[in-house]
């Protein structure tokens, strides 16, 4: 048992398709809570769309963490003290606004309290993000926004095409200046610069004095690459991308096949 933090992605990795836990999944992250060892669940998700599993795990006491918005935020479970949060404000909002709008694509701006859109003919795609996450839709024009208040990410979800031409024209000084992250074919995900989940597992385990080589990290998907990449142990599931099995240390099963158990059982308590 030579770590004392394994993080793990949620969609693709912790849970399948249908949004669910397998049991040999729950049994094996049950099986490190009784060690004492921290679990923290890292996802793109909002912290309501997140809070669910983190329940379901029992992973709501004095001493775990969550990482939400593809890293740009980092809270305690029991209070939802920010501990770190890489957060966007309102110029940034009104310059991401304002090229949307020139390429006719949706926007939406996204913290705990909300999904934020200036939208009134809501369309599939602006109701995807609060219907997955529970989270209210709250439509404001941009000028009716409180100027102090901060985001966690900005969202830009629309057709195919729509979202591709957004893509292809965003300029180079606003690529440089955030993270840009194309999570979805038909959506665009927008954070601070200093935000991933790799750079935030590494100040959460800065914070709780937790040397790299005793972070194990388990995902599938695009925004793991850093996170596996950091962590003493990267584990890439059977389904990750091509991508982040190139960074990992070791392959698992699949998450159908119960890769996250499999890699608990193999790597954190040594059994083959």
């Amino acid at each position: 048992m030579n770590y004392d933090l394994v993080a793990i992605d949620i969609d693709g990795t912790l849970v399948t398709r249908s949004h669910t836990i397998a049991e040999p999944v729950f049994e094996a992250i049950q099986r490190i809570k009784q060690t004492g060892k921290k679990i923290v669940l890292c996802t793109g998700r909002p912290f309501p769309g997140a809070k669910p599993y983190m329940e379901e795990l029992g992973l709501t006491n004095e001493g775990d963490y969550m990482i939400t918005y593809h890293g740009a935020l980092v809270q305690r479970t029991d209070t939802l003290e920010n501990v770190i949060h890489h957060e966007l404000d309102y110029k940034d909002l009104l310059e991401w606004h304002a090229l949307a709008n020139d390429l006719n694509s949706n926007f939406h701006s996204v913290r705990n309290d909300g999904v934020y859109t200036d939208l009134r003919d809501l369309d599939q795609f602006a109701l995807v993000e609060p219907y997955v996450n529970m989270i209210p839709l709250r439509i404001r024009d941009v000028d009716e926004l409180d100027q102090t208040m901060s985001y966690s990410k900005f969202i830009m979800a629309d057709e195919f095409d729509v979202i591709q031409n957004l893509e292809d024209n965003i300029p180079i000084e606003m690529r440089q200046k955030y993270t840009v992250v194309r999570s979805m074919p038909n959506t665009i995900e927008v954070l601070n610069k200093d935000a991933s989940k790799g750079q935030s597992l590494r100040e959460l385990a800065d914070h709780l004095e937790i040397p790299r080589e005793r972070v194990m990290a388990i995902g599938d998907s695009g925004n793991d690459i850093d996170m596996v990449e950091y962590a003493g142990l990267g584990v890439a599931m059977g389904n990750a991308i091509p991508e982040v099995k190139n960074v990992a240390d070791v392959v698992t099963d699949t998450v159908d096949e119960f890769g996250v158990a499999t890699a608990i059982n193999r790597y954190f308590f040594g059994e083959m």
